[in-house]
């Protein structure tokens, strides 16, 4: 795909004077309020990439083009290499994203950025977004960062004194996380699992136990030593050990033969693989590790969140629940309809974020 970079081509050298005293101005701004109404939004995500990350993106740009307000939503699709965030201008809009309104950015705000734009940056990209802001002209765009997780930043992000950065929390375990560290602007924002995934009821189901193979295996193993004999087990993915990657049709498709979904990750965000089983009709076992120790993120029966790691214990759960799947299965009732209120949960965070960005400067600048 055809590139860009984002380096801006200035009419003069700026002096690193200049440049300071640029970074200070911005960074000592008392209020976000300060900031011009934004106008447009660009939600960068990488190009060609089909995972819960990017669908969020696209989610939320969607979700801001419904409210049909006087702020537009664009994704601005991006490579990243050794030269940093670069504009895939060629990039086109994978087939899975086309339901929503999502429309790709026919311009490179990286490269010219407007005090009334704002680009939203996944966490795990803050660094690109600093060299951005350092790099800027005076009038830069302002920025957000959407925290979808907490782990995958690798704690890269320090700046948290800086008052001219918005951040947006899809967890209650990254809303705590910004509010530790000292963040100044926090907002909610959450995601949800796409209209495509419906609940199946439970059906003739021939895996006793699914599993991810990339997340915590060193448990799992210890499951797998003491209960494969008794019980059927299967990874989500293929190759030895599903350590490959399979499609997201594939994963629904084994979601939908299996009865329980164990995930003893370190859930660093409000994952998606938990939703989706309960929704394909499995009954979901986590441990209490990042987001899964978090009752706002995810709200289990608490039996069903392991705190203290004992096979034996594990075993007997998985058993009890495998022998009294109907029974056990309706238990996730309450946890599959509070996934369903995600959706407009999202329209509610949209909305204040609207109103933190537009409204309330409006009014400001109008008095």
């Amino acid at each position: 795909s055809g590139e860009t970079s984002t380096t801006s081509n200035r009419q003069r050298p700026v002096s690193e004077e200049e440049q300071s005293k640029t970074k200070r101005s911005r960074i000592e701004q008392s209020d976000l309020s300060s900031f011009p109404p934004v106008e447009e939004v660009y939600c960068i995500c990488p190009a060609d990439v089909a995972t819960g990350g990017p669908e969020a993106l696209h989610q939320l740009c969607d979700q801001i083009n419904s409210l049909h307000t006087n702020m537009s939503a664009y994704m601005l699709y991006v490579n990243t290499g050794r030269n940093g965030v670069r504009h895939a201008s060629r990039a086109q809009r994978l087939e899975c994203y086309d339901v929503y309104d999502a429309p790709i950015s026919g311009k490179n705000p990286l490269l010219e950025p407007e005090e009334t734009t704002l680009l939203i940056w996944p966490e795990c990209w803050t660094h690109e977004m600093l060299d951005f802001l350092a790099d800027a002209s005076p009038k830069a765009a302002q920025c957000a960062i959407w925290w979808l997780s907490v782990n995958n930043n690798t704690g890269r992000f320090k700046d948290w004194h800086r008052n001219d950065i918005l951040h947006l929390y899809q967890s209650e375990y990254a809303r705590q996380h910004l509010e530790k560290n000292g963040a100044k602007h926090i907002h909610a924002m959450t995601e949800y699992i796409p209209d495509r995934i419906t609940f199946d009821s439970p059906k003739e189901r021939s895996i006793d136990v699914l599993y991810n193979p990339l997340k915590g295996m060193h448990y799992t193993d210890d499951i797998l030593k003491r209960s494969q004999r008794s019980i059927k087990f299967s990874p989500i993915g293929a190759g030895e050990g599903g350590k490959d990657r399979i499609s997201p049709e594939q994963v629904r498709t084994l979601l939908k033969k299996a009865k329980v979904y164990i995930d003893f990750g370190p859930h660093p965000g409000m994952d998606r693989l938990p939703r989706e089983a309960a929704l394909s009709g499995c009954v979901v076992v986590t441990n209490l590790e990042g987001a899964a120790g978090f009752r706002k993120d995810v709200p289990l029966p608490p039996k069903y969140k392991i705190k203290n790691f004992n096979p034996e214990v594990v075993h007997t759960l998985l058993k009890d629940l495998i022998d009294n799947f109907d029974e056990r299965s309706k238990e996730m009732d309450k946890y599959r309809e509070w996934i369903n209120g995600q959706k407009l949960t999202m329209k509610k965070c949209v909305a204040c974020l609207v109103e933190e960005v537009v409204k309330k400067r409006n009014k400001k600048s109008s008095s």
